[in-house]
């Protein structure tokens, strides 16, 4: 059984959201009218974005556009993806006499907006892990 998104539910959901589209319309703003030029992951950033508009209006139980966006923000904070003007990153190496470790290059922006949008739909997204747990096992 799915379950119905309430409007406390939907506000929740689409406060990472609203974050998200300001600053792409920012990065935009800026690509266009500043000597600044878009990277790939810019426009990776842009193009991944749009099915998580369309099933916003689509979708009745909001299940593919938290989906959608919680992958999104992974993307974003590994570096996938970009939908900030500039890229922040970010790593830390560990020296073991001559051999140097280094890990992943994070931006912490997106890991910061990553965290919120978890905070904010850990019920729901729960709701649906369990919803697709109960799917599966009657299967």
């Amino acid at each position: 059984m799915v379950t119905p998104i309430t409007k406390k539910r939907r506000i929740l959901f689409l406060i990472p959201l609203i974050i998200v589209i300001v600053i792409l319309l920012y990065s935009w703003f800026i690509f266009i009218f500043s000597d600044n030029i878009p990277s790939l992951s810019h426009y990776l950033g842009l193009i991944f974005f749009l099915p998580i508009l369309y099933f916003l209006f689509k979708s009745k139980t909001l299940k593919q556009p938290i989906i959608l966006t919680g992958i999104y923000l992974v993307l974003a904070t590994i570096n996938i993806l970009s939908f900030f003007p500039f890229l922040f990153t970010s790593s830390l190496n560990i020296a073991i006499g001559s051999h140097t470790l280094f890990t992943p290059a994070i931006n912490g922006f997106a890991l910061l907006i990553l965290i919120i949008y978890s905070v904010l739909n850990f019920d729901t997204l729960v709701d649906i892990y369990l919803d697709y747990k109960e799917a599966k096992g009657r299967l």
